[in-house]
């Protein structure tokens, strides 16, 4: 016994099979922490010392920080049997000691029933626990149930002599037979005599003075007081009852080993990668709520359930928020900070590094299946780029010799003509406008292009726009890391999928596209304009004569307001919440068609980063300056959550097609969710810097960036872009009305 059990206490006592079962017995993952050492060691050394001995242990700390653990630990560590009572708000002295109840019988037979099985039970807690069992209610009602059936057998007609009995309390029992009593929560009582009461019992040879006479204290008997610190509806615990103590701990979260060890065991999740990372997380979310008074819990039990959800597929960086972030706080001021401490140690950037490699890990030297890719939000055109850093032909390889001007010209030309061959539809560049030939007004998801058609055009532009992306990114930070663009596929499904959101936003569009269109008419000239000139180029000959006379200049009528719009969508993982996404489709299209009904200029992209272990940037062409606005409803359908994001690239490849455009008026909408982040180290800093380059680079050349928040990090992105330059459009249900009044007011 002395070999197996060093702390044991109880050497050659005998135990019922009962209490023998009351041992807590250690699971095989159980990991013993230095608390649990000291303490076990403290109590067997001066065990035999009457004076010195140790039988009162307050073990004080957050929630999830092994309280009861330890308590159980301790119970097969000294071999004592272990019980618990647990304290609550309304607790009395009847609770701590036990009630003197009457014994009585009963005609109906329920009632003869239960109460037969009452007398049973050895303490007041086995009577109501039986009760709530046996009708399925709480401790609570419980209680005041066995209050009803008192009352209703002694109000029987009968006049039969009644006895009493007393049922000792949870308290008692554990003090007078000598086990190890777990008190938990003491703090919560509102009356603070009721402990005070203990105080006799917590002493060495204590007595507690009952109706049957005084019970004194085992020798063996230990008790362990856990309570939280600071928590909601706690007080501070009795200082008599604190000075009865002989040792205290304070007990924070276990170390990062000993929590990896826990939640293997209880949820059977074994990458010891993710556990490692989502242990420190949960350390330091702890030690930053703490440090700014944030009064929620980031502990143990938080911990176990956001494993046990990646271990069911969930991503980490999304399941976070409900079973961690969320748990803390949901103020948005605290969350930000909390945030903003993640940010900072790049511990979420870590994590999401673990699923990159595994992933390509998983899939080196095979081509995925269709299947898989769909899952992972990608597109098989990108795939092995993505996967093997190796660029295909249309990807943005650094070693892919560039073509031929004329080359690209005959491309070019070829891809134009095959354009014009399928379609009347076509795009002015110098103006921004488009003819629509035999396109249905109730059917903006159509095209003259057969699906077929529509796919070998997209193919021809996106080998354009990945040399052009090479292009503008060639001397960024972005080059390094390499950036895929996408054509997304038009299916016939999503054709279908585009008809019901141009329904949902078409009346919207429609109504104010009437009201700016009016407007516009009546600030066109009908009449030629005196003394304005036009043309590109100044000859004096034609503007003074030499006979001293003056003359009116004859002008053509002025143009309308002139105005090009570029949105980017932000398509990070965190935009599955609230069903941003879907609001963002609607206002992505409502723009659109807006735009085709006012002749405004207009490109869409959509962005994320892949799944490769640098995070290359994969941008979705939704539709650009030159491209009519042919199935774009059914383009925008295929937008959806991905990755990170490295927001430093849509930003800077849509002002460079803006400051392309002979607008007057040249504005970018960011619509976004959070912060940007993606691999190896895109975040915090060196991201906000990328932007602030972008704004200071592309301002000087006219473009108004507009910054749209949605997310719970608007204040952060407010921030990060400056107040001028954001709008606050939370209010999902109202986004794509909001944007579209925005845009108007420039026009």
């Amino acid at each position: 016994m002395t070999e197996t059990m060093p702390y044991s206490v109880t050497e050659g006592r005998h135990f019922s099979k009962v209490e023998q079962q009351m041992i807590w017995r250690k699971p095989s993952s159980h990991q013993t922490s230095q608390e649990e050492l000291r303490i076990a060691s403290e109590i067997k050394l001066n065990w035999k010392d009457p004076e010195m001995k140790v039988m009162n242990v307050l073990l004080e700390g957050d929630a999830g920080s092994g309280k009861t653990q330890l308590a159980r630990a301790l119970s097969a560590d000294l071999q004592l049997p272990y019980t618990k009572v647990t304290c609550f708000a309304d607790m009395d002295k009847t609770d701590v000691f036990g009630a003197l109840l009457p014994v009585v019988t009963a005609d109906d037979e329920v009632d003869n029933e239960l109460l037969e099985a009452v007398y049973q039970a050895d303490c007041l807690e086995g009577v109501l626990e039986l009760i709530a069992r046996h009708y399925s209610i709480s401790q609570e009602k419980a209680r005041e149930r066995f209050a009803e059936l008192i009352q209703r057998v002694t109000d029987e007609a009968d006049n039969r002599p009644i006895q009493y009995k007393f049922y000792p309390s949870e308290i008692v029992r554990a003090i007078e037979k000598g086990y190890l009593l777990e008190i938990q929560e003491p703090t919560v009582i509102r009356d603070a005599s009721v402990l005070v009461a203990l105080n006799s019992a917590l002493e060495n040879n204590g007595i507690l003075n009952i109706p049957t006479g005084i019970i004194r204290r085992h020798p063996d008997c230990v008790v362990v007081i856990t309570t939280n610190r600071n928590y909601q509806g706690n007080r501070p615990l009795n200082e008599s009852l604190r000075d009865r103590v002989q040792h205290a701990e304070k007990m924070d979260l276990p170390s990062i080993e000993v929590m990896m060890e826990r939640a293997q065991a209880k949820t059977d999740f074994n990458d010891t990668r993710y556990l490692e990372t989502m242990a420190k997380i949960i350390r330091l979310l702890d030690e930053t709520a703490k440090a700014n008074a944030i009064k929620g819990v980031a502990g143990m039990r938080s911990y176990f359930f956001w494993v046990n959800s990646l271990k069911q597929g969930q991503d980490p960086l999304t399941s976070i928020f409900p079973k961690v972030l969320y748990k803390l706080t949901t103020e948005e001021n605290e969350l930000s900070i909390l945030s903003n401490a993640l940010d900072e140690s790049g511990l979420l950037v870590e994590l999401q590094q673990i699923e990159s490699k595994e992933i390509i890990q998983q899939n080196k030297g095979r081509v995925i299946s269709a299947e898989e890719a769909d899952k992972r939000n990608i597109t098989r055109e990108a795939e092995q780029a993505t996967l093997t850093g190796e660029a295909l032909d249309e990807s943005n390889s650094t070693n892919e010799p560039e073509p031929e001007a004329d080359s690209i010209e005959k491309e070019s030309t070829v891809a134009s003509s095959k354009v014009e061959e399928t379609s009347d539809m076509k795009r002015n560049t110098s103006d921004g406008k488009s003819e629509k030939a035999v396109m249905s007004e109730n059917d903006k998801t159509g095209s003259n292009f057969s699906l077929d058609e529509m796919a070998e055009w997209d193919k021809q532009q996106r080998k354009e726009l990945n040399r052009e992306t090479r292009a503008v990114l060639k001397d960024t930070v972005h080059a390094r890391e390499g950036t895929i663009v996408h054509r997304p596929k038009v299916t016939a499904e999503a054709v279908d999928k585009g008809k019901e959101l141009t329904r949902i936003v078409l009346p919207e569009v429609e109504s104010l596209s009437r009201v700016i269109n009016d407007l516009l008419e009546k600030e066109e000239s009908t009449d030629y304009s005196n003394g304005k000139y036009y043309g590109s180029r100044f000859n004096p000959s034609r503007v003074a004569y030499g006979d001293l006379r003056n003359f009116d200049k004859r002008n053509p009528p002025s143009e309308q307001p002139s105005l090009a719009l570029a949105v980017r969508v932000d398509e990070s993982g965190s935009m599955v919440r609230e069903e941003r996404i879907e609001k963002a489709k609607q206002a992505a299209l409502a723009l659109g068609l807006f735009a085709e009904k006012t002749n405004i200029p207009f490109t869409l992209y959509g962005d994320s980063a892949d799944v490769s272990q640098r995070e290359k940037t994969s941008l979705y062409s939704y539709k650009e300056f030159n491209d009519s606005y042919d199935f774009l409803a059914a383009k925008i359908t295929t937008m959806k959550p991905r990755q990170n994001n490295r927001d430093g690239v849509p930003l800077r490849m849509l002002a460079e097609k803006l400051s392309n455009e002979t607008a007057d008026t040249k504005i970018l909408l960011n619509i976004s969710d959070g912060q940007p982040k993606a691999l190896p180290d895109y975040t915090a800093k060196k991201a906000e810097a990328d932007i602030q380059q972008v704004l200071s680079d592309y301002e000087r050349k006219r473009i108004i960036f507009i910054a749209c928040a949605i997310g719970e990090d608007k204040e952060a992105i407010k921030n990060l872009y400056g107040e001028d330059r954001f709008v606050d459009i939370s209010d999902l249900a109202t986004m794509p009305q909001q944007l579209l009044q925005l845009i108007g007011r420039f026009i």
